[in-house]
């Protein structure tokens, strides 16, 4: 009999290696750029006043990242519906979309990076793939139409070489 070598298998693609992997296969990371225009597509479903152009970029299931949200989440039609109603009732088209947010003042955390001084915490659906995004709010009013909070929250998860919204939230001043 003739000894052979074991067929070797490919391990799965991972975003980090273990101390004790004898193999691993890395998958690229996502460049920031790809969350960014994601972040400016958002805003510009705001200025357009529709939800339609944003459908592709959500998940199933968004989680309200909100304060009073908590950790539950909702639906992709009844929250797809909500930003719909909501993008229709304000001035959204009053402010160009630099006047929204500075793109520049965006920030991105992987899970490693929250939770410490000067950061956001950590959202307890975020998994170890996923990136929160935080977004400085430029203008949050226009008259007397409140259009957006101090600052929104997104949960993306990595989906192939983009991101989905997983996750919304703003934070209003008290």
């Amino acid at each position: 009999m003739v000894p052979t070598d074991p067929t070797s298998a490919v391990p799965r693609a991972a975003d980090v290696a273990m101390p004790g992997d004898t193999t691993a296969t890395l998958r690229a990371p996502v460049p920031d750029e790809v969350a960014l225009a994601l972040v400016e597509r958002l805003f510009r479903t705001f200025h357009a006043r529709t939800a339609t152009m944003l459908e592709p970029d959500l998940d199933d299931y968004i989680v309200d990242l909100s304060p009073e949200g908590g950790v539950g989440g909702r639906q992709r039609p009844s929250w797809v519906w909500e930003l719909q109603n909501r993008v229709r009732a304000a001035a959204f088209d009053a402010l160009d979309i630099d006047q929204m947010y500075r793109p520049g003042e965006v920030e991105i955390y992987g899970t490693e990076d929250l939770g410490l001084p000067g950061r956001p915490s950590r959202p307890s659906a975020m998994g170890n793939d996923e990136v929160l995004v935080r977004i400085p709010i430029a203008t949050t009013r226009v008259g007397a139409d409140v259009l957006f909070g101090e600052e929104i929250l997104l949960l993306l998860r990595r989906d192939g070489g983009r991101y989905k919204i997983r996750g919304y939230g703003e934070r209003f001043q008290r």
